[in-house]
């Protein structure tokens, strides 16, 4: 697990890539609230804007002139291209993860040890019960 983390890591950041492109195209479909809420959501957070910059908003057709509000800092009224982030969101999460993968690695790989630790006082415990058991039958009255 901990290795797949390590090694695993360009499929992580593609399949970001991928879905946030999708995400991008659905943006301005009001059917489609989760996308909106999750780019907002991204593009606040992480400081971002777009998938590599922010003129990547430029080839949907809603936002040839601006960029989403979620570009720009909450304080901008008036979100233009010149005011937005610069750095994309995919930029941003493949530099994040290219620098904690072997963290995340790590933390995964501990989990798992510890689940592997658990199973095996669990099996001790089981046979330890079973042998206790045979040894303290019941007398005959």
């Amino acid at each position: 697990s901990g290795i797949n983390a390590e090694y695993g890591k360009d499929s992580v950041t593609t399949s970001i890539r991928d879905q946030f492109k999708d995400c991008m195209t659905k943006y301005s479909n009001a059917s489609e609230t989760i996308c909106k809420d999750t780019i907002d959501s991204l593009q606040k957070v992480l400081k971002c804007c777009g998938e590599d910059n922010a003129t990547d908003w430029k080839n949907e057709t809603a936002y040839i002139t601006a960029p989403p509000a979620s570009c720009c800092d909450e304080d901008v009224k008036d979100c233009t291209y010149d005011e937005a982030y610069a750095k994309g969101c995919y930029t941003t999460i493949n530099d994040f993860v290219n620098t904690n993968a072997k963290y995340i690695g790590f933390g995964v790989l501990g989990v798992a040890l510890v689940e592997l630790l658990g199973m095996s006082l669990a099996c001790y415990l089981r046979s330890f019960i079973i042998k206790r058991t045979e040894y303290e039958q019941p007398h005959a009255a």
